[in-house]
């Protein structure tokens, strides 16, 4: 977790950028009332990760219905990595490397119980999708 916090998103993997600005706009469409997979479908298509789409979504539905307390997201202006969203990108990163002992330590702390399987199931399918098709940098 502390190898995400307070950096530059920049600095950061084309993946784990895509995550970044994910997470804020699918906190942004939910804020404004829109629904998430519209909003972020047709980014998901030009990095060519379309089939990202549901396992995210339910990820981050998950932790909307089912977390433990809220969780604290930058706006999209923010050239900084929050904690929550150091956290979020740890996971995926555990999940990706089949570290379950560490993903479900981590998850536990952030959503109930009864919602643990499921979310574990949804980073899990994300991160196999960002495991076989890699983000490129845009530039």
């Amino acid at each position: 977790m502390y190898r995400f916090m307070d950096r530059a998103l920049p600095d950061l993997a084309p993946g784990e950028q895509m995550l970044i600005w994910s997470m804020r706009h699918w906190v942004g469409a939910m804020t404004l009332g829109r629904c998430p997979c519209s909003a972020l479908g047709p980014a998901f298509s030009r990095w060519k990760v379309g089939e990202l789409l549901p396992g995210f979504n339910m990820t981050m539905f998950l932790l909307n219905l089912e977390g433990q307390g809220p969780l604290k997201f930058g706006p999209q202006s923010c050239a900084m990595v929050h904690d929550d969203e150091a956290m979020l990108l740890t996971l995926f990163h555990a999940a990706a490397d089949h570290d379950y002992a560490l993903v479900q330590r981590l998850a536990s702390q952030v959503v109930k119980a009864e919602a643990l399987s499921p979310f574990v199931a949804a980073i899990a399918e994300s991160a196999d999708v960002l495991r076989r098709i890699p983000v490129q940098r845009t530039n």
